[in-house]
């Protein structure tokens, strides 16, 4: 059983993960999640490093690294990964990786060295890819007999090369709420992957200037391909905080340009009850 790890244009290091099993150990190492990102020039040679450290409890482990090109369904639940050159934006066949396979003995650290280099006629824009580290069987190790289940870890990070110059463009296409969350549909419809913060904002109709409550987004990726539309929901305020009742709402987006982007609408905000709550998963 394969147990992955991914993350994309996250902000985290020194992660360690104990993956879940029952009836068996689970691997367990430390890593730097961050994603690559790099802003390059046609032709330009590139060199980044991934690592990872074998926790010390751990038995000798046998690694190989690989490319794949991947993206995310609309909801952002899915994600999708396929072979390299799939995508339009991939950068998967630009980069070499060195060592493919190598083992870790406990304590020691993987280092796998990514080598790009971008082709002279490539176009501008924004291209990715996924970095992906499986545990495999290692040929030396002596395998139980009788019959079990093997758990296995596989640790994915996202490598993001901008050739200049990119085009960072976005719109709101949707802005709803259904009594638990806000939601909207942003659309990519530039030419390379957006790193998405923001807000949500509720006012009053008698005093747009000063909003009632204002709600943080967790920051997410919207690609340029295969799928260039996300669906980003916040969590509404409290009922104390935002009774219901008749509000302008306003979702206000960073996407890395020198200013915002935002939308707004007005809305009837009906706090969703427990048993509504229930109804709705049940149709779901």
């Amino acid at each position: 059983m394969l147990h992955r790890t991914s993350a994309f244009l996250t902000i985290a290091a020194a992660i360690q993960f104990f993956l879940p099993c029952t009836g068996a150990l689970g691997l367990k190492f430390h890593s730097d999640m961050s994603s690559i990102k790099v802003d390059a020039q046609t032709g330009q040679q590139i060199t980044r490093a991934f690592r990872l450290t074998l926790d010390k409890s751990e038995q000798r482990t046998q690694f190989k690294a690989h490319l794949e090109d991947w993206w995310r369904s609309e909801d952002g639940k899915q994600s999708f990964y396929k072979a390299p050159g799939t995508l339009k934006h991939s950068c998967a066949n630009w980069i070499k990786l060195n060592p493919v396979e190598s083992s870790v003995n406990p304590g020691e650290t993987l280092t796998v060295r990514i080598s790009a280099a971008v082709p002279n006629d490539t176009k501008p824009g924004g291209y990715w890819c996924a970095l992906t580290v499986d545990e495999v069987a290692d040929p030396n190790k002596i395998v139980p007999q009788g019959v079990g289940v093997v758990f296995t870890a596989s640790v994915s990070i996202g490598i993001f090369i901008n050739v200049t110059s990119v085009d960072r463009s976005a719109k709101i296409l949707q802005l709803s709420t259904d009594g638990v969350a806000t939601s909207l549909k942003v659309g990519n419809d530039g030419n390379c992957p957006l790193g998405i913060e923001g807000r949500v904002e509720y006012y009053s109709l008698g005093d747009l200037t000063k909003p009632v409550a204002s709600v943080k987004m967790t920051r997410s990726t919207v690609l340029p391909e295969p799928i260039n539309t996300s669906i980003i929901s916040v969590p509404l305020p409290t009922p104390a905080a935002l009774p219901s009742g008749k509000y302008m709402v306003r979702a206000v987006l960073d996407i890395g340009l020198a200013h915002y982007i935002g939308a707004q609408k007005q809305m009837d905000i009906i706090h969703a009850t427990a048993s509504t709550q229930s109804d709705a998963q049940t149709k779901k």
